[in-house]
């Protein structure tokens, strides 16, 4: 299994603490304990969402062609090998390479 990245582990503690202390105010209204478990898991699966989105934001590498017109853009995440990564770099950097693809 992959090490989660410290921005999933963050974000899942925060989003962790933020639904269970709304689960517990909401019970000390005295609402439904369905409503609570329906808030309280939309609030978990919303948090761990975006903290995914985050995660992948901070694990990507964006590779564009300089051409003028051209739209060639490569995205990896970076736990691709550092080969793998430099041939994609060189693919979407030499315009030659690719020629009007994006376009």
């Amino acid at each position: 299994m992959k090490k989660p990245h410290p921005i999933d582990v963050i974000g899942g503690i925060a989003t962790a603490a933020v639904a269970g202390a709304t689960a517990a105010t909401l019970a000390d209204h005295d609402v439904g304990v369905l409503t609570i478990l329906a808030v309280a898991l939309s609030m978990l699966s919303t948090g761990l969402m975006i903290t995914a989105q985050f995660a992948k934001a901070a694990t990507t590498e964006v590779y564009r062609c300089s051409a003028q017109g051209c739209a060639v853009e490569i995205r990896a995440t970076r736990n691709h090998a550092p080969e793998r990564l430099a041939v994609l770099r060189d693919v979407a950097t030499d315009h030659s390479r690719h020629g009007s693809a994006g376009v």
